[in-house]
């Protein structure tokens, strides 16, 4: 028996009921629900890591937990916990630039994890566009992705050029208006949700 808790309910299943995880997943959420936490025989499982486990089998004698929420809560927490995140990095921005001017190690490295934050915002930007169905244009932004685009273009023609200065003038004077883009964005897109719930 496959032992399975969902919101503190439990049920039981038999694993043949199951070709493997990703079957699991899609025949127990139910629609309009997202996954929130899980544990597989009590071990926390990073909801990162549920992609990996999807083509796993499910064998018997094992006990799944999971927390299941709705999607606009969800993405609620999601964006305070993000728009916490982008406040933390500006605050970073100054002390990134000054590594990047000596060139530092440590702001080369900054400089990476800026990037990959900056394509988790747009990813995230991304997902609650086609989840909200809100334009630009209905936000009212004050900065269009246009000029977000623009200046990051400028980023990546300074780093092919390794100019340090540039590098550094950017990451310092334009970096903060793309960061208050998703800042925007997401602040908007919470109104909105706390609106309509």
């Amino acid at each position: 028996m496959v032992k399975v808790i969902i919101n503190g309910q439990e049920q039981n299943y038999m694993s043949s009921e199951f070709e493997n995880f990703g079957d699991f997943l899609k025949k127990i959420i139910p629609e309009g629900k997202v996954l929130k936490t899980l544990k597989i025989n009590e071990k926390v499982i990073p909801i990162s890591y549920v992609d990996e486990l999807k083509g796993a089998r499910i064998d018997e004698d094992i006990t799944i937990e999971m927390e299941l929420v709705n999607t606009v809560e969800f993405l609620k927490d999601t964006l305070n916990d993000v728009l916490g995140y982008i406040n933390n990095v500006k605050e970073l921005l100054p002390k990134v630039s000054s590594n990047v001017i000596v060139g530092n190690e440590e702001g080369w490295r900054a400089i990476k994890d800026l990037a990959d934050g900056i394509s988790a915002m747009e990813n995230l930007r991304n997902s609650t566009n086609q989840i909200t169905k809100l334009s630009e244009s209905e936000l009212a932004m004050s900065t269009t992705m246009g000029e977000v685009t623009d200046t990051l273009r400028e980023l990546l023609v300074a780093l092919d050029n390794r100019d340090n200065v540039e590098i550094s003038d950017i990451v310092e004077n334009k970096i903060p208006s793309v960061l208050d883009y998703y800042i925007e964005y997401f602040s908007k897109v919470l109104e909105a949700l706390n609106r309509i719930n």
